[in-house]
């Protein structure tokens, strides 16, 4: 079952909007996913409605020996409901997340994240990010695209975003790891940004 937040305001981060596009707003958001069950997130959405901030207490992925398969992989997947006047397009031009790896020599994790409007076969990414060990750090990283995703012109639909996180000791059987989307309070905050044209 997938939950829906409107929580009141945080700071995270902001949405830039042109002066012709004031009427453009987020409205709500749904998640589901192996790292994300229901109950383990919470999404806040600002009184004006230009930001998102998300936060996840159970996205991570393990490896290592007595670890089952099943723990390697984790997914989580944000449907975003936008409005915005329907004579204007929307794109996502960045989003960053922060976390924590803890990978032993050899032992391999991936960060891979996808984003789409719903009904339209383009998609931007798969987007990685890689790291073998030894490395036990926070992590922040930023994704920037090459190809700009736009919605379409005349309709409003949900901006999906998939993120999933994979660790593996294919390589160091012996080795163990785990990577999460989890800051320094054991929560991630992932920033995305919007930006606008109007339809020709």
């Amino acid at each position: 079952m997938l939950l829906r937040w409107a929580f009141g305001f945080s700071s995270a981060f902001l949405f830039a909007f042109p002066a012709l596009a004031q009427n453009a707003r987020i409205e709500s958001f749904t998640y589901a996913g192996s790292g994300c069950p229901v109950g383990s997130a919470a999404g806040v959405i600002s009184p004006d409605q230009r930001a998102l901030t998300v936060i996840f207490d159970q996205f991570e992925a393990q490896a290592g020996p007595g670890t089952a398969r099943a723990a390697n992989r984790a997914f989580c997947q944000l449907a975003v409901d936008l409005r915005f006047d329907p004579g204007w397009q929307v794109a996502l031009f960045d989003a960053t997340y922060r976390g924590f790896a803890d990978l032993e020599p050899g032992v391999h994790g991936l960060h891979e994240t996808s984003y789409y409007f719903s009904g339209s076969p383009l998609t931007s990414g798969p987007l990685t990010w890689s790291m073998i060990g030894p490395f036990t750090n926070d992590f922040s990283r930023t994704d920037t695209f090459a190809t700009t995703v736009w919605s379409d012109c005349g309709t409003v639909r949900p901006l999906n975003i998939k993120t999933s996180l994979y660790v593996t000791n294919r390589l160091a059987q012996a080795g163990s790891g785990v990577l999460t989307n989890d800051t320094t309070d054991v929560q991630v905050r992932i920033d995305y940004a919007l930006t606008y044209r109007r339809c020709i």
